[in-house]
């Protein structure tokens, strides 16, 4: 099968890649004609190794599979300028012990109502969480792509990812960038699609950048979002943009199990 943006799923069943394609149990299939993915020239079956390398990390930060260490954590919001120019921040450092320091599941209803949604005179952006990227629904809605990286990706190999041509919501686009001489996941970067005009700037979007740990598992090591925001008065539209994120500073052991 040779592909410039594939259908992930249609690639696992095609190589039988991974239990994910058993799991959703796809209907036998011709691997040729159109898709709603484009045809063009490039290896299927690169695109699913890399999507192998990165399905470990993502599990592991997903789910949590080994003992809880206690973290040093900061969170952060900040407010910019529309030149990008500090106007507030506040930073707050705690210790938590869990397995996944920035855990937030991600909601059930972005199929129907996209990654940006609106209440009242308030957007909510959201990005795309490690569960999210392993489900078959995020699968199926998207395409995906091998490309190399350059410049500071130099060496990174990345799987690309975009939302099908029909979609007509705002959802996400991005890059999966994977070592390809250790097979690790190092970092996701995204960024919305079907968005307003402000929310299309080249500053805006996210990245997640993820850790092993010593003890073996994964974490979200980083992670920050920048969003538009509206003008602090009322009617006066774009204001500038807003940074939301947190990192771990530091790990510790795990906490000790108490005796029954």
């Amino acid at each position: 099968m040779t592909c410039r943006w594939c259908s992930l799923l249609l690639i696992l069943a095609a190589t039988g890649g991974g239990d994910l394609a058993a799991q959703t149990r796809l209907p036998e299939v011709r691997i040729a004609g159109k898709t709603a993915c484009q045809i063009h020239p490039d290896s299927g079956a690169a695109t699913a190794d890399l999507w192998i390398d990165a399905k470990s990390a993502l599990e592991s930060a997903a789910t949590g599979d080994s003992a809880s260490p206690t973290f040093l954590v900061q969170h952060w919001r900040r407010t910019l300028g529309p030149n990008l120019g500090l106007r507030w921040e506040r930073r707050d450092t705690t210790h938590v012990t869990t397995r996944q320091p920035f855990s937030k599941k991600t909601p059930a209803n972005l199929e129907r109502a996209g990654y940006i949604q609106g209440k009242w005179d308030v957007l909510t952006y959201y990005g795309p969480g490690a569960d999210l990227l392993l489900s078959e629904r995020f699968l199926r809605l998207h395409c995906f792509r091998r490309e190399t990286g350059t410049g500071a990706r130099s060496g990174l190999l990345g799987l690309a990812f975009e939302p099908l041509p029909s979609q007509q919501l705002p959802d996400v686009e991005g890059v999966l960038w994977i070592d390809p001489v250790l097979h690790l996941l190092r970092d996701i970067e995204y960024t919305w699609t079907n968005a307003p005009p402000e929310a299309r700037a080249p500053a805006v979007g996210g990245r997640v950048d993820f850790a092993r740990l010593a003890s073996g598992g994964w974490i979200i090591q980083r992670w920050n979002m920048r969003m538009p925001r509206a003008s602090d008065m009322p009617g006066t539209g774009f204001g500038g943009y807003t940074d939301q994120g947190g990192e771990v500073l530091a790990v510790g052991g795990p906490r000790p199990r108490r005796r029954p």
